[in-house]
């Protein structure tokens, strides 16, 4: 990133801190033993990207169990198979009862074999489709088993390694989002009508880091704090390449000739 020129002599200078932009701690949705761990401390994640996986025997077998149920057509095929047959068998008896070759009672009994048939296959039908609904949510229960980044950041801390017992309420991680970066500084209330929202600063990060960088108020606080006589604002500074570090000090300075 491009350092900025120096400030002119009517600039105004005032202390400020960079955070990360966001910091969450990465709980997964149920507890349970983790039996795989992804990451490290300062690696770079990917928002999705699977950060831990709990222990997830029973649950994979059981999704295995249900794919084959799932995907089992055979006695659907078998049912309609039977089904062409007697309807095939009674529109025949239909054309000999015409000529007087059967009697009715012989194609009632015909009728009443593919009435049950046609219900034999509905069941069929529906206990795949039962089957197909319980393989979604045995696999949505699996996946709850795996933890994901809710963002794109770079690992803070890690709690648990694998073997440990992850409890329902449990962090197995902090992230850290350093792009953009979150720059929070203090101004006297007079100052309140001299900055606006979208207004470009420059921020010089203290030692040892080096340069001036560009960043926009996106934050102007309404409430003034009585006993400093001062105001909150916050201001965005991309940090594409990840370069500057966060939890530093800095200098904010405002009116910058861009």
């Amino acid at each position: 990133m491009a350092a900025l020129a120096s400030a002119p002599l009517a600039a105004k200078v005032y202390d400020c801190v960079i955070d990360p932009s966001e910091t969450v701690d990465v709980a997964g949705p149920t507890g349970g033993v983790v039996s795989e761990v992804f990451f490290e401390p300062g690696e770079q994640v990917e928002k999705g990207q699977v950060l831990a996986r709990l222990e997830s025997t029973i649950q994979r077998a059981t999704v295995q169990m249900l794919e084959l149920r799932a995907g089992d057509t055979s006695e659907i095929e078998a049912q309609r198979a039977q089904l062409e047959f007697l309807e095939g068998r009674l529109e025949r008896t239909q054309t000999l009862l015409d000529r007087g070759v059967v009697s009715h009672g012989v194609l009632e009994e015909i009728q009443s074999s593919v009435d049950a048939n046609r219900s034999l296959l509905a069941r069929a039908e529906l206990a795949r489709r039962v089957a197909q609904e319980e393989l979604t949510r045995a696999k949505a229960s699996l996946s709850l088993l795996e933890i994901r980044s809710p963002i794109d950041g770079v690992i803070l801390k890690r709690y648990f390694d694998n073997g440990e017992y992850l409890p329902l309420e449990g962090s197995i991680a902090t992230i850290v989002q350093l792009d953009p970066l979150e720059v929070v500084s203090f101004l006297p209330v007079r100052e309140y009508n001299s900055v606006s929202l979208g207004e470009i600063a420059q921020v010089e990060p203290a030692a040892p880091v080096d340069g001036a960088y560009p960043a926009k108020v996106s934050r102007i606080d309404r409430v003034f704090d009585v006993a400093s006589g001062t105001f909150g604002l916050q201001l965005r500074l991309d940090n594409p390449d990840l370069k500057i570090p966060a939890g530093h000090r800095c200098k904010v300075t405002f009116g910058v000739e861009n």
